[in-house]
């Protein structure tokens, strides 16, 4: 036996004042804890209990050894403590909305270096629109949301800036236009590819074309850049769109930025959270991965 484990045996018989009921605690039998005991004083050359006939009694060097054993084992159990809630802790289920569009060409590169650290921790990637994500946030089906903010900032809601991407109209090099700048009164002229409302890339649109006094009426409204993009680059007309969604197509030149006089906004984009709610530590702990 340890000395770890008999000085566990002596805390006990201390606290209970009592070798049969320490026995029980430890579920050992009553003469193997006086066997232990007598081991522990006879290795140390010290009476540590009294014993009387309601039980026992530490003595002045015993009470001393309590305190300090007392002390050491309280830090041991923490310690075991804090070892088991970290195997724990990378167990668990992290459930984040995000679109289609950020998904792809933003979150899947740090799930995969976070997976690597933290292989035991699953992901729920839920897809939707931003507005259809928060109702999800607001009822506990998702723990938070990567996404562009919205123009109407909600006050039940935290909003963590990651970044910000320009709006840009772009086109196939199928779709000849004179140029790759253009009036902005000109757009009226062109077949233009939105996505539907209410998504953001639609509500910063209609507020670009009214602000400008610009009509538009889409030729093809879709749900998603992706599908949007599609379109596009077979040759339907010009589309807006992010320009950190389509920066790998503008680098490989199926697709071309068409400049207009006056430039459509930026977006800020990063995390929405619920206000006053307590995220867990793994969901914490890939978040933070996000900001870095």
């Amino acid at each position: 036996m340890t000395n770890l484990e008999l000085y566990r045996i002596f805390y006990e018989v201390a606290i209970n004042k009592n070798i049969t009921k320490a026995s029980s605690v430890l579920n050992i039998s009553q003469p193997a804890v006086t066997k232990h005991i007598k081991n522990l004083e006879d290795s140390l050359g010290e009476v540590l209990f009294i014993r009387t006939k309601r039980g026992v009694v530490l003595t002045e060097v015993g009470n001393k050894l309590f305190l300090k054993v007392k002390q050491a084992l309280s830090i041991i159990d923490d310690v075991e403590l804090s070892i088991k809630e970290n195997k724990n802790l990378h167990n668990t289920t992290i459930r984040v909305g995000i679109s289609t569009t950020l998904a792809k060409i933003y979150l899947m590169d740090y799930i995969d270096k976070f997976h690597k650290e933290y292989p035991n921790i699953i992901f729920d990637i839920y897809t939707d629109s931003t507005a259809d994500l928060v109702k999800k946030l607001k009822v506990g089906e998702i723990d938070f949301i990567i996404s562009k903010f919205p123009s109407m900032l909600d006050f039940d809601l935290n909003y963590n800036i990651l970044g910000k991407t320009d709006y840009i109209f772009v086109r196939s090099p199928k779709y000849k236009i004179k140029g790759n700048k253009i009036d902005i009164k000109d757009l009226e002229k062109h077949p233009i590819l939105l996505q539907k409302y209410p998504s953001n890339s639609r509500v910063s649109a209609d507020k670009y074309f009214k602000d400008n006094n610009i009509n538009i009426k889409p030729l093809i409204s879709v749900a998603s850049s992706n599908l949007l993009t599609s379109f596009v680059k077979i040759g339907y007309g010009i589309g807006y769109v992010t320009r950190m969604y389509v920066d790998r197509f503008l680098k490989d030149n199926s697709l071309i930025e068409v400049k207009v006089n006056i430039k459509p906004p930026s977006i800020k984009y990063g995390i929405i959270t619920l206000k006053n709610n307590t995220l867990s530590q793994d969901i914490s702990l890939f978040i933070n991965s996000l900001k870095k």
